[in-house]
């Protein structure tokens, strides 16, 4: 191998030579090649408390051999030696694997990269301007600090930049690349009123381009926003009650969705939807796609870890559960369609719906908006679903005041077949996205049991 500094000529270069090895070893295999840098500073009171940089690689070798043994190895040296000795140990561990029938690699007609640019690389990561990146972001945390007069201090503000570039092949002659750059700030400050009640708030923004970042302006604002928003909080009272997920909310109830279907989950039995497919599991209001072609999404890439070409696929159409998310191993074990998911999910939308915000409350009239989910109260096996929340407390379709201190419980086949209203308002630079949705079948329950008004 060659003594270049080129990434990709580098990269290149270990991949054949893993490849060779293993085919001279008389075993299939698959190689993957990383490289990574990052960059980040932590930010307090208008002053940098801490940089760190780093810059990584590493190649990965799988050897399958005879019977569904598979044996992996890695290192972070490209040298033709460690290549060397790097795939000698992939083929040794795979020899004293288990059989697994499921082992192996995904069809090579499944593989390639999707046509078109995703626009995942930004060039402008190779000349960031990191001290202007800190400056607005001080920015951001100046304007936060001064949103209310509760607001006293900041808890943490970070920046961060990064760029990962990865390169595969497999003995089957696929060979794929894929890099992205990632973008982002973030502002966190603490309130504390004459009471001495203290809450924080926080907000940022990440992009893959850097010119796609919200303002400092912007993000500073809503951190002083949320930091006092809380403010003059009770229980809610305890029942059954409709619920108004906002959409950060409902993105995270999207998130959960998204773990039930997964293939390894379906595979294992650990979810209730594993044997749900083709049948209705939401209300019919209910699409959700996985695109991981859109654009300059935080989550499109043109091909999986294992090399399998990106597609959209929908996931639930009209309620209907359509499809599983499955890596290789899963669409085997399965005999299900290969989807393109190694290494997860992509960009997860909900559809939108027409109801603004405003008529969703409307329509629930009495009831609770939540804006945050607190906990892991959340069983996959009987889709149990509880969780702590903060929102606000609506009669007649008006807000009348924040809720704190407060569950929600319900079954999740519930949740998803109760979903009444669907907002038009998806949650932005999210890989994960749904818009605000009116719920019916919730419980709700103060975790006090009193109301504790702290209004004035």
């Amino acid at each position: 191998m060659s003594n270049s500094s080129n990434p990709q000529q580098m990269a290149d270069e270990a991949l054949a030579l893993a490849l060779a090895e293993l085919k001279r070893a008389g075993v299939a295999g698959e190689a993957g090649a990383g490289r990574a840098e990052a960059w980040k500073a932590q930010i307090r009171l208008g002053e940098i408390e801490q940089v760190e940089g780093s810059t990584t690689r590493a190649l990965r070798v799988t050897a399958l051999a005879a019977g569904g043994r598979r044996g992996s190895a890695s290192t972070s040296e490209l040298s033709g030696n460690a290549v060397r000795a790097c795939t000698a140990k992939a083929v040794e561990l795979a020899s004293f694997g288990d059989a697994d029938p499921w082992v192996g690699l995904p069809p090579a007609e499944e593989c390639g990269q999707a046509g078109g640019d995703l626009a995942t690389d930004d060039p402008a990561y190779a000349a960031l301007d990191r001290d202007a990146f800190v400056q607005s972001t001080i920015r951001a945390e100046r304007i936060a600090l001064d949103a209310d007069p509760r607001i006293s201090n900041a808890h943490r503000s970070s920046v961060r930049a990064s760029r990962a570039e990865h390169w595969y092949g497999s003995t089957d002659g696929v060979r794929v690349h894929r890099v992205g750059t990632v973008f982002g700030y973030s502002v966190t400050v603490v309130a504390r009123d004459a009471n001495g009640e203290r809450q924080t708030g926080g907000y940022g923004s990440h992009a893959r381009h850097l010119n796609e970042l919200w303002s400092p302006d912007d993000v500073g604002r809503e951190a002083g926003a949320r930091a006092v928003r809380w403010y003059g909080w009770r229980t809610p009272p305890n029942g059954p009650f409709p619920v108004v997920f906002h959409h950060e909310a409902a993105s995270d109830l999207l998130g959960t969705l998204i773990s039930a279907i997964s293939g390894g989950a379906v595979y294992r039995g650990s979810t209730y939807l594993a044997n749900r497919l083709g049948t209705p599991v939401a209300s019919d209001l209910i699409t959700v796609v996985d695109d991981p072609l859109i654009p300059r999404a935080s989550g499109s890439r043109p091909c999986d870890g294992e090399g399998v070409r990106s597609r959209r696929t929908t996931l639930v159409e009209a309620g209907r559960l359509n499809s599983f998310l499955v890596d290789g191993y899963a669409a085997r074990r399965l005999s299900h369609p290969y989807t393109g998911h190694d290494g997860g999910a992509t960009n997860v939308r909900l559809l939108p719906g027409t109801a603004a915000p405003a008529e969703l409350l409307t329509a629930m009239g009495t009831g609770l908006l939540i804006h945050d989910l607190h906990g892991f109260g959340i069983d996959l096996v009987s889709g149990t679903y509880s969780r702590g929340v903060s929102g606000f407390w609506v009669e007649n379709g008006v807000i009348a005041h924040p809720v704190q201190e407060a569950t929600i419980a319900a079954n999740l086949n519930d949740v998803l077949t109760g979903i009444r209203m669907v907002g038009n308002d998806p949650l932005p630079q999210s890989s994960i996205s749904s818009p605000s949705l009116l719920i019916d079948g919730f419980t709700i329950a103060s975790n006090t049991g009193t109301d504790r008004s702290r209004s004035a």
